[in-house]
């Protein structure tokens, strides 16, 4: 299966997934749109840098994920920043991504 059926796939789900890239760097994040040749996906921060955690969207080319990783014990991290990050919105606005 190639990377962006694999990828169409998590969208559907908003499933978390870890973005490999060429110079060795990583992102945590859900998918949340895949275009004709990039993907969008947000972000609550990752937990090698504990300085920098909060929300943040990015639109990636898809020719720079080298490869991704689908299951990890660090996603659950990530799904308690994304929970932290909800609880501190507005009380008044009760949104949560996972059910847009």
């Amino acid at each position: 299966m190639n990377l962006k059926l694999r990828l169409e796939r998590l969208c559907d789900t908003r499933s978390w997934v870890r973005l490999h890239f060429a110079d060795a760097t990583t992102i945590t994040g859900r998918v949340l749109r895949i275009g004709h040749d990039y993907l969008e996906m947000e972000s609550f921060g990752e937990v090698e840098k504990p300085s920098s955690r909060g929300y943040s969207k990015h639109l990636i080319p898809l020719n720079l994920v080298k490869y991704i990783t689908i299951e990890s014990s660090s996603f659950a991290e990530a799904e308690r920043n994304r929970l932290d990050y909800v609880s501190k919105l507005d009380p008044n606005h009760d949104i949560m991504p996972e059910f847009d």
